[in-house]
């Protein structure tokens, strides 16, 4: 399966609060209490089909005391992360390359990994995207967005949802902007 990276709005507060004390317990105190009661908040709040979150609450419940693989980990990261920590979907920047790329070197900084993301580390990454944005790079890219003008045809639909994940990373101190890879 091919990789993509994404530009993610990410909810600083929900991760803080929820999903990383709950995964730090299970991941260094072994102790999987936590990450279940996220499991069934979301099979609470989820339309039926929701079966890998059921899976995964009945597979690690009796796991307590026991030492979680990294995979686990990585997927039970992806999976919390997706349900309480993106307030809408990524946007793919692989789409934007070319033609933003030369509108914006600031862009084409981050896509090449000049301009890295210096806002902090998250201790457990979504994809590849551990680190997230500061203020001042999201004030940056959204002033970058809002001085491009749309493209013309597919990709203006796409770039306009960009705009409003950036803005809306701008406008609530709790968002922030992760650049990741994913599958």
């Amino acid at each position: 399966m091919p990789t993509h990276t994404y530009l993610c709005l990410f909810d600083l507060h929900a991760y803080d609060e929820r999903v990383a004390p709950a995964l730090r317990l299970y991941a260094h105190d072994y102790q999987p209490k936590a990450v279940v009661a996220l499991l069934e908040d979301v099979i609470r709040r989820a339309p039926p089909g929701i079966e890998d979150y059921e899976h995964w609450k009945v597979s690690i419940e009796p796991d307590a005391g026991n030492k979680p693989s990294e995979q686990t980990l990585r997927e039970l990261t992806g999976m919390l992360i997706r349900q309480f920590c993106l307030p809408m979907p990524p946007v793919q920047l692989d789409q934007f390359v070319p033609w933003l790329s030369n509108q914006s070197e600031w862009f084409a900084d981050l896509m090449q990994g000049g301009e890295g993301l210096s806002g902090g580390s998250l201790e457990f990454p979504y994809g590849t995207g551990r680190l997230v944005a500061t203020r001042q790079q999201i004030k940056h890219f959204e002033d970058e967005v809002t001085r491009i003008a749309p493209p013309e045809g597919d990709l203006a639909k796409e770039y306009l949802r960009l705009r409003e994940m950036v803005a809306r990373a701008d406008g609530n101190a709790s968002y922030t902007l992760l650049k990741t890879s994913l599958e």
